[in-house]
């Protein structure tokens, strides 16, 4: 009995202790999730350049200043992009076909204070960046130089998933880059905007965005947008 008795202590002993490790492996990646998140500067709704200035004032750049952008100028560009304006519904800056919102925005940073190299999501709701990975990954954009030089990428990753069971594979397609389309001329008159320039870019490397980004079967890269300031 003595020793049925100290056995079965051990035992309880022992699962206690693994069900502690874990408890607090699990806390641990909870902390890591959450100091992974980067809260963003809340967007301005009023600017000092009218929609026809932007307009008449944008233009396709590809050679840029050495100089940093700011996080206040990439929280404006993310908004633009894919930003809520409606909280109720959940309505953005673009429009999307029956509201399915099937892009995804990755901001490649190379060069942006305040927010340390590395590849991030930026998530609408509660306006933040999700970090994915660290580290400088503009190379594995693409080739083209504005690609390795421009301070921040924006990269568009179309999710079919919701809008194909519901409209089939083809037309989630045809959707989503028509929604991608919107969503970039919103950020290059931003740009514009914020005295800022960039360039629109179908040239990237879809194999290497894919195994960056870990995309699924239903996740495609489809569009670039680079992020500068003016070269003096």
């Amino acid at each position: 009995m003595v020793i049925r008795s100290t056995l079965i202590l051990i035992l309880m002993t022992v699962v206690f202790s693994l069900v502690g490790i874990q408890i607090n492996r699990a806390d641990d990646k909870e902390a890591t999730a959450q100091q992974s998140v980067t809260s963003l500067p809340a967007p301005e709704t009023k600017g000092k350049v009218s929609v026809e200035e932007a307009l008449a004032k944008r233009r396709s750049v590809r050679t840029y200043s050495t100089e940093p952008v700011t996080l206040q100028q990439v929280s404006q560009l993310l908004w633009a992009a894919q930003g809520i304006t409606e909280p109720t519904k959940g309505l953005r800056t673009a429009p999307s076909a029956v509201a399915t919102y099937p892009l995804r925005v990755y901001l490649f940073a190379g060069n942006v204070k305040d927010l340390p190299a590395g590849v991030y999501e930026y998530i609408p709701k509660g306006h933040k960046l999700q970090l994915v990975m660290e580290g400088d990954q503009r190379t594995n954009v693409g080739s083209q130089p504005q690609m390795q030089t421009a301070p921040a990428l924006f990269v568009y990753v179309a999710d079919y998933t919701n809008t194909a069971s519901r409209f089939g594979k083809d037309k989630a397609k045809e959707w989503a880059f028509v929604e991608a389309g919107h969503s970039a001329q919103n950020v290059l008159l931003e740009e514009v905007a914020l005295g800022m320039i960039g360039v629109p870019m179908g040239g990237f490397d879809a194999d290497k965005l894919r195994s960056t980004l870990k995309l699924g079967e239903n996740q495609d890269a489809i569009y670039v947008v680079s992020a500068a300031l003016k070269k003096e």
